[in-house]
């Protein structure tokens, strides 16, 4: 991922020489799996009981803090796949796995860039169409692209064709970590609304004019009382 010519044919001996023997490859440059049924994890705090949400996640970082403050408000995981540069096995085998997993009934993704973004495309139809998918991409900016690159040797893409992408499939599309947890947590544990309508109490005049424009914006209907 450094782009050194060194580092490049390190990770391709690697592969070529696992492919030889019939092994497959996570990674490099990653944490690896985290199931909790099978007492297999990358961190000694993460939760040993398992739930209903698999996640996929290019970065070993994000991967770690997305279990951490999802456990402390009650989420709790089916596989988790921390994969890094994809050298061999990339997103869309991981996706194609969770999409027909019994143990997995929300799909969390984070991701930077795609190897294959058309077999990926096709992971995610059959994906959306059994389960709900959670997505935040990230490298969608100059700066944040160029981030991605130096990350894991990924092509970042742009933002309105993930944007597309999203509203064509029905993916719930998020813009940080915090609020993938919001989600989780939303889907989890709040029932599906019966209607658009929502009664908000505040404490002050100003704050309840924003929050009624924040809902309403929001495709919601604050009606009168």
């Amino acid at each position: 991922e450094t782009g050194e010519e060194e580092g490049i044919r390190l990770e391709a001996e690697l592969v070529a020489e696992a492919r030889k023997h019939n092994i497959r490859v996570i990674g490099p440059n990653c944490l690896g799996i985290y199931y909790p049924k099978a007492r297999l994890s990358f961190s000694p705090i993460f939760p040993r009981e398992g739930g209903v949400v698999g996640f996929i996640s290019q970065s070993g970082g994000n991967s770690n803090y997305l279990v951490r403050q999802a456990a402390l408000r009650g989420v709790r995981f089916s596989k988790g796949i921390s994969y890094g540069n994809a050298g061999d096995l990339n997103e869309a085998d991981f996706l194609e796995y969770l999409a027909v997993d019994p143990e997995t009934k929300i799909i969390a993704i984070y991701i930077e860039g795609l190897k294959d973004g058309r077999r990926f495309r096709r992971a995610l139809e059959v994906a959306t169409k059994e389960k709900v998918v959670v997505l935040l991409k990230g490298g969608l900016t100059e700066g944040g692209a160029r981030a991605v690159v130096a990350h894991t040797a990924a092509l970042a893409g742009s933002k309105v064709t993930w944007e597309a992408l999203c509203q064509q499939l029905n993916i719930i599309r998020v813009e940080s970590l915090d609020e993938l947890v919001d989600v989780l947590v939303a889907l989890l544990f709040l029932p599906v609304p019966k209607g658009r309508n929502v009664a908000l109490i505040g404490a002050g005049g100003g704050a309840s004019v924003l929050i009624s424009d924040e809902f309403e914006k929001r495709g919601l209907k604050v009606p009168r009382l």
